[in-house]
C-alpha cells in the first residue's frame, strides 16, 4: 500500500517524507480505504478546500482524518443504519467506470453538500423511458473523471443552462446528410459483416518512418530555414500551375514578370508566379492583396488589382499564376488567376468485401463539464454496431476546457483511463485509429503533431499523428484533426469563386498540403516549416479525405475523393458523427466512388 499511494503522490508532484507516508498507509487501513488513488485523490481535494495546496504532513493528516476520515466513517455508520446504502451502478462495471461514482462515496460528501450528494448529478441519469447508456454500456457510468473540486464534474441541471441535447430541433440517430448510391445506403445495416482487424501503413513518411515524440525536433525553425521552404514551395508549384496552363512552348514564349521598367510599361499582357500575402496580416480583401515574386536575383511585392477579374479565390501562402499588366507604379492588374494544377489522383479502391468505418471528431464532452455525456452515446453506438474502422480526432482533452485545471490526475493518466474504457468497449476486432490533436492538454503543442504515448499497448489501437495518410486494406484515409477549412474560409478572398466548401478542399489538392495557409490563420498555432514539410504534404490524393471543423458537416466528392466533415460529436447546435461503408463494385457498374461507397452524417 506505501508504494502505491507514494507513486500516486508522485503523480501530483508530492513528495512526502518517510514518516508521513507510514501515517498514510496507517491512515488508509484503519478507515478501510483501499483504492491508494482515492485516497490520494481525496487529500488533494482537502488540501486545496482546506489548507491552499499545502503538502501532507503528520499535523495537517491529523485535521484530515478528523473532517474527512473520521466524518466519512460516521456517515456510513449513520446511512447503515438508517437504511440500505444506495448504488448507482451495479456491480460489474467497465473501466469507463473508474471515471464515474458508482457506489455511494461519502468521502465526497464533505464537498458536495448534503443537496448535491443525494443528486443524480454525478451519476448516470435515469431518463423517463429508461436509461440510454445502462443497455448499452456495462455499468452504465458516465465518463467523468476525478477532480480537485468535485462540484465542477456535476452535469447542468434541468432548469439550468441549455446543453447540446436541449437546444437542438431533432432527435438523436437522426440522419442529417448522404451521400452514395441509393441501393447502398438502403441496403447496408451499418455492421461490419466479419471480425477482422485491418493492417495499418502510415504514408506521411520522412526517411520511411512517420512523425513520433522520438524524432520530434522543433523550437529550432530559423526565418533563413522559413524562407527556404516558402522559396522551394513557391518554385515546385508554380512549374506546376504554369505547365497545366500554358505549357512548356507556350510558357517559353510568353511574357514574364518581373522586367524593366521599361518593358513592363510596353507589355500589355504579361504572366507572374508568386506567392499571395496579406499587406495588413489578417484576412484577405480585394485591397490587402500583395503577390511576392521570386526569382533567382530578387524578391519584390507588388499590390494587386482585381478590378477587372471575373472570379478568384486567394488566401495567405496560396502560390498562384496571374495574368494581367502593370500600367504604372507597382500595382498589378490582374485579369486571370489560375490555381490549379494537374493532380495524382486517387489509387483505385481495391476491396474484396465490405468495410464499415465511423468517424468522430472532438470535443467529446460540453464545455462546461468533463462528464463525457456525448462520448458515451457514442461508445453506446459502437457497442450495437461494432464497425471495421473506428477514427477519433482530437481534440481529447482541450487544455483550453474551463474545467481542464481540476483534474485531480495527471493530464497523461486521464488519457490513458479513457482509451481503457474506450478500448474495452469497442473490443479486440474493431480497428481504432486516434488522430492527436495540438488543442489536447497532454500533447505537443506544435503542428504538425505527434502522437502521445501509451505504457498500456493495444493490438488493434495505433496513436496517429495530424495530419496522417493511412492505407487501410487497399483503401487510402488521410485525417487531420486541424480545422483547415474553417482557417482557408475565414482568411480567404473569393469573388465568384464557386461553392466554399468545394473550393477550400481543392486549396488542399492544389497547393499540395494538409496545411497550405502562411502564417497560420491561428495565432496560437505552433506552426513548424519544417516539420510540416516532412509530415504535412498531400502529394497524392486519398479514397477518403476527414476533415473535421467548426464549419456545418458536409460530405463532397472533389476529385475523386470522397470528403467528410463529420462536426463536432459535442456541439451547440447538436453533436454529430459520420459513418460510411466501402463495398466491392457490383457486376456491370462502373467503378467509381458513388456505386462503391455510402456515407451518411447522423445526429448524436
Amino acid at each position: 500500500m506505501d508504494v502505491e499511494i507514494k507513486q500516486q503522490f508522485d503523480e501530483m508532484g508530492v513528495e512526502p517524507a518517510e514518516a508521513v507516508l507510514d501515517r498514510c498507509v496507517e491512515l488508509a487501513i484503519s478507515y478501510n480505504v483501499d483504492d491508494a488513488t482515492e485516497f490520494v485523490e481525496q487529500w488533494m481535494a482537502f488540501s486545496l478546500s482546506h489548507l491552499h495546496g499545502e503538502d501532507p504532513s503528520t499535523d495537517n493528516l491529523g485535521e484530515f482524518e478528523r473532517k474527512v476520515l473520521q466524518l466519512r466513517k460516521d456517515k456510513m455508520k449513520s446511512k447503515a443504519a438508517a437504511q440500505k446504502p444506495k448504488t448507482y451502478a451495479p456491480a460489474e462495471t467497465s473501466s469507463l467506470a473508474s471515471y464515474g461514482l458508482i457506489e455511494d462515496e461519502p468521502m465526497m460528501d464533505d464537498y458536495m453538500g448534503d443537496s448535491m450528494a443525494d443528486s443524480s448529478a454525478m451519476h448516470t441519469p435515469k431518463g423517463k423511458k429508461g436509461s440510454a447508456h445502462s443497455g448499452a454500456l456495462k455499468g452504465g457510468v458516465l465518463f467523468s473523471p476525478a477532480s480537485y473540486t468535485p462540484q465542477s464534474a456535476k452535469r447542468n441541471p434541468a432548469g439550468g443552462s441549455a446543453t447540446p441535447s436541449n437546444t437542438v430541433a431533432g432527435k438523436p440517430g437522426d440522419i442529417v446528410d448522404s451521400f452514395g448510391h441509393p441501393k447502398l445506403l438502403a441496403g447496408s445495416n451499418w455492421q461490419s459483416q466479419m471480425e477482422h482487424t485491418l493492417p495499418v501503413v502510415q504514408k506521411l513518411l520522412h526517411k520511411d518512418a512517420p512523425l513520433t515524440i522520438a524524432n520530434l525536433g522543433y523550437m529550432n525553425d530559423l526565418l533563413s530555414d522559413r524562407c527556404d521552404d516558402l522559396h522551394d514551395r513557391l518554385v515546385d508549384i508554380g512549374r506546376a500551375l504554369v505547365e497545366r496552363k500554358l505549357g512548356a512552348e507556350a510558357a517559353a514564349e510568353a511574357s514574364w514578370y518581373p522586367q524593366d521598367r521599361q518593358t513592363l510599361q510596353a507589355l500589355h499582357s504579361l504572366h507572374a508566379v508568386g506567392m499571395i500575402h496579406s499587406e495588413d496580416d489578417g484576412p484577405l480583401d480585394a485591397h490587402s492583396a500583395i503577390l511576392s515574386v521570386t526569382d533567382s536575383e530578387d524578391n519584390e511585392l507588388i499590390s494587386l488589382n482585381f478590378s477587372r477579374i471575373k472570379s478568384a479565390s486567394i488566401f495567405p501562402g496560396q502560390v498562384v499564376l496571374a495574368k494581367g499588366f502593370i500600367p504604372k507604379g507597382n500595382s498589378f492588374v490582374v485579369e486571370e488567376m489560375h490555381t490549379e494544377r494537374k493532380l495524382t489522383p486517387p489509387n483505385p479502391l481495391k476491396v474484396d468485401r465490405e468495410l464499415q468505418f465511423v468517424v468522430a471528431s472532438g470535443p467529446f464532452t460540453d464545455s462546461t463539464d468533463l462528464c463525457y455525456e456525448p462520448m458515451h452515446d457514442l461508445l453506446s453506438y459502437l457497442k450495437d454496431h461494432r464497425p471495421d474502422v473506428l477514427v477519433l480526432t482530437g481534440p481529447f482533452l482541450d487544455a483550453d476546457h474551463k474545467t481542464v485545471g481540476e483534474l485531480a490526475e495527471t493530464f497523461d493518466s486521464f488519457f490513458e483511463k479513457m482509451i481503457a474504457g474506450i478500448m474495452e468497449v469497442v473490443g479486440c476486432h474493431t480497428t481504432v485509429l486516434m488522430v492527436s490533436s495540438q488543442k489536447d492538454a497532454m500533447a505537443h503543442s506544435v503542428y504538425p503533431t505527434p502522437p502521445p504515448t501509451l505504457r498500456r499497448t493495444y493490438p488493434n489501437l495505433h496513436l496517429l499523428p495530424d495530419p496522417s495518410m493511412v492505407d487501410l486494406d487497399g483503401i487510402t484515409v488521410g485525417i487531420t484533426s486541424t480545422d483547415v477549412v474553417d482557417h482557408l474560409l475565414s482568411h480567404e478572398f473569393a469573388a465568384n469563386a464557386g461553392e466554399r466548401m468545394h473550393r477550400a478542399i481543392n486549396h488542399l489538392f492544389h497547393q499540395g498540403s494538409f496545411y497550405p495557409l502562411y502564417p497560420p490563420a491561428d495565432e496560437d498555432m505552433a506552426y513548424d516549416s519544417q516539420l510540416a514539410l516532412k509530415y504535412a504534404q498531400l502529394r497524392q490524393l486519398p479514397n477518403v479525405l476527414i476533415l473535421p471543423g467548426d464549419q456545418r458537416h458536409f460530405i463532397r466528392l472533389v476529385s475523386d475523393c470522397l470528403v467528410i466533415n463529420p462536426g463536432r460529436l459535442s456541439d451547440k447546435k447538436g453533436g454529430s458523427f459520420a459513418r460510411f461503408l466501402v463495398a466491392p463494385t457490383a457486376p456491370g457498374k462502373a467503378a467509381n466512388m458513388f456505386n462503391s461507397v455510402a456515407c451518411q452524417v447522423q445526429r448524436i
